[in-house]
């Protein structure tokens, strides 16, 4: 019981905040819109999204997160439509969150080439909570020991029911960069089955940057409307939860069919994670592997790995919007 809830609580923090925090996955770029609202539609198709994380195996108190999304961007409207559902199962099942969404984002053209979209998501979350599950107040952090009182109580119920909203804002050139802001959770709902300040799901403010650049950029990079089959990509994101903050930077390069990449997340304390990825690429379908390296001198944690599939259907007739994937 005490490895179980450790595990739990180490966890939590490395996720976002001890009992209110938010799913996150190595790499947010091949997982549909989950960065920024904004960028629901931004693969110009029909896009259907599967992924799959699981942390910890070894440890013997794994995650598991499970994530089902759809959008298509509607040429000639200049928005896109969304949808994912998402399930997150932390400490063997002590506490599942389910997650379901509504995306809609609008996009502005500026100039040739030039973009501003911006997104709202209306979520409708259901957690529920395993017999098994304990207080943070019976941990005790200088020893390790699990206490057996608790300040809590009238536990009446085991599950919760809430609706969320987020919004976000990104400017893009077209086949180059992206440059994204973002916010969550902007109502603080509660998310927890006491009300507690505890139990709050602070909001998470999120900025991001994309750039490619086309390794066949002779050919005219500004002068088409897509990417050539080589190239090199980088990302940038910084998330702020709470008193939590997480870091991302990470490289790679395409070389069609094949993609491969590197980066390191961080808290800027004392956690630090190395992520490798390696993907394909068949015709509309794409398929991704992350392995996480945790890389702290702390002995808190252990590999994690992560599995996507997307699969993209693209009409012949194109129209000049955003296309930034990476």
């Amino acid at each position: 019981m005490a490895r179980k809830l450790i595990m739990l609580i180490v966890g939590l923090c490395i996720g976002w905040t001890c009992l209110a925090q938010d799913y996150t996955f190595s790499n947010h770029n091949i997982v549909p819109f989950s960065l920024n609202p904004a960028m629901v539609g931004n693969a110009n198709a029909m896009r259907f999204g599967l992924n799959y994380r699981r942390q910890w195996p070894v440890l013997g108190n794994c995650y598991n997160t499970i994530r089902l999304s759809y959008d298509q961007n509607f040429y000639k409207r200049m928005c896109s439509l969304g949808v994912s559902y998402t399930y997150d199962n932390m400490a063997n099942g002590d506490i599942r969150t389910n997650e379901g969404a509504l995306i809609y984002g609008h996009t502005v053209r500026i100039t040739d080439g030039y973009f501003v979209r911006m997104g709202l998501q209306a979520s409708y979350f259901y957690n529920m909570y395993g017999n098994d599950f304990e207080f943070g107040d019976q941990y005790d952090w200088g020893t390790g020991a699990i206490l057996h009182n608790t300040a809590e109580e009238g536990i009446d119920k085991s599950s919760v029911s809430f609706m969320d909203f987020s919004a976000g804002a990104a400017f893009i050139v077209e086949n180059m960069l992206s440059l994204g802001v973002s916010v969550y959770h902007i109502g603080e709902p509660n998310n927890g089955i006491i009300e507690s300040k505890d139990n709050i799901l602070y909001r998470r403010f999120v900025a991001h940057a994309n750039y490619v650049y086309d390794l066949e950029n002779g050919n005219g990079l500004f002068g088409r409307r897509d990417l050539s089959d080589k190239y090199f990509f980088a990302n940038a994101a910084y998330q702020k939860q709470y008193n939590f903050k997480l870091a991302y930077l990470g490289a790679g390069v395409a070389f069609s069919p094949i993609l491969g990449g590197v980066a390191i997340k961080s808290d800027m304390d004392e956690v630090n994670t190395l992520a490798f990825m390696i993907g394909g690429s068949y015709k509309g379908l794409q398929a991704y592997y992350i392995y996480d390296l945790f890389t702290s001198s702390k002995n808190n944690g252990s590999w994690s790995h992560e599995l996507s599939f997307i699969y993209i259907y693209q009409k012949k007739e194109q129209y000049p919007c955003p296309v930034v994937y990476w």
